[in-house]
């Protein structure tokens, strides 16, 4: 990889890994709220086939979609030093394609360097990017540095640009894929199920459950699992879900991650998220919780599913004097 352009993903991409989170399955939640009402096995058959029919639906459904989302975001060290950064996206997606144009600002900054060299970004510093995906190649691009960098989906900015698409794009359609990703070896998924019924700000929802098991740091046998309050009357977007990890040496739970979720009507029968906000939580040395993250994420109204998407907003247009690395060809050049 060329080293140039090393300093723009550190610059860009620094929140997606924690991001990660609102989508994909992690660790798990002690058990269930006093509030949910158990169904029986036959009737909880038919809510989990309802649910998937409805997540696959919504998937079909929304193909393009763009607009503003805006994540403002707190980090913790277990020392106590905080990271506040607000994180601006302007993003377009049609079917493969994608790109987004990234702007940071550090707003607190608390952290000292993890080691000696590294620099440190004062409050006030405004970080910008655009990353771009035509269906064949990655197009990267840092107007601060003046340096763009052309790569193959595989590389190291097709990761970045991968987490992106689904940190930003997939929480703004809100219904969960639920489709059991590869786990590592060791790792098996449990059956799926639906627990129950709730009451969530005034509509009952459907309480589903994903978990799986495999071996801790320690050896001993743990679960971690999922669990997210679908709302069937706003087509099964997600109201609220708490994850965590039990078993072991974390004995009945360690409550991981808590999310809450407004939503709005995009369009007939379209629902899709209007705020998520977040909070994730780690274990230190001692194996003392500490709040690691909170993080707000919203989509602004010009954000909108099913969006009329144009080729000039998929595309970066890089200006003349652009340093560019391509890697397809091992070269620099600039551009005329």
């Amino acid at each position: 990889m060329n080293k140039e352009i090393a300093p723009m993903r550190k610059c860009l991409f620094a929140v997606v890994a924690a991001l990660v989170a609102l989508t994909t399955f992690i660790a798990a939640t002690g058990g269930l709220s006093a509030g949910v009402e158990p169904v029986g096995a036959e009737e909880a058959e038919e809510l989990l086939a309802a649910v998937r029919l409805a997540s696959d639906a919504a998937a079909s459904r929304v193909s393009r979609s763009a607009g503003t989302v805006r994540v403002h975001e707190w980090i913790w060290r277990a020392t106590g030093e905080v990271l506040e950064t607000e994180t601006v996206y302007a993003v377009a997606l049609a079917g493969e394609k994608f790109k987004a144009a990234v702007t940071t600002t550090y707003v607190t900054n608390e952290w000292t360097p993890a080691h000696p060299g590294a620099g440190f970004n004062a409050p006030g510093t405004v970080q910008r990017g655009e990353i771009a995906y035509d269906g064949e190649k990655i197009t990267s691009y840092e107007p601060d540095r003046n340096r763009a960098e052309i790569s193959r989906l595989e590389s190291d900015a097709g990761r970045q640009l991968k987490l992106t698409r689904v940190v930003v794009m997939s929480p703004g359609h809100g219904v969960p894929e639920l489709k059991q990703v590869a786990l590592p070896p060791g790792y098996e998924w449990d059956e799926p199920r639906v627990v129950g019924r709730e009451v969530v700000d005034g509509e009952e929802c459907i309480v589903y459950n994903s978990s799986y098991t495999g071996s801790g740091s320690d050896g001993a046998e743990v679960t971690y699992y999922n669990v997210m309050w679908l709302n069937p009357q706003r087509a099964c977007t997600l109201s609220k879900g708490e994850s965590g990890i039990r078993a072991g040496r974390f004995g009945e739970g360690v409550l991981l991650t808590q999310a809450e979720t407004e939503t709005r009507q995009y369009a007939e029968g379209l629902w899709g998220v209007r705020e998520v906000r977040q909070t994730q939580y780690a274990l230190d040395d001692s194996g003392t919780r500490y709040r690691q993250r909170y993080a707000v994420t919203t989509f602004a109204e010009d954000y909108q599913l099913k969006a009329p998407v144009t080729e000039e907003m998929l595309t970066i247009d890089v200006p003349s004097g652009t340093k560019v690395y391509d890697e397809l060809i091992d070269a620099e050049y600039t551009v005329p």
